[in-house]
């Protein structure tokens, strides 16, 4: 009967173990993915300031285009 409750006691820490790995490995995968997500390149731009066209199109390029894959005007056509 000793044995038994040994085991039992094992079978507890163990699943204890586990389930605290879960959560550590959750709350860690959640704030990288929180991370990632809030570090975007955006620039703000308050209702005071005229945009124009340039800018406009600037932002675009940005976002769409990394500085290694600009596409020139003779390649497109």
């Amino acid at each position: 009967m000793k044995m038994e409750g040994v085991i039992d006691m094992d079978k507890k820490i163990i699943s204890i173990f586990l389930l605290l790995i879960i959560v550590i490995s959750a709350t860690v995968l959640f704030v990288t993915l929180k991370q990632s997500t809030s570090q975007e390149d955006q620039q703000g731009y308050s209702s005071s300031e005229d945009l124009t066209n340039e800018d406009i199109s600037n932002e675009i390029d940005d976002a769409f285009l990394s500085d290694d894959d600009e596409v020139e005007i003779g390649e497109m056509i």
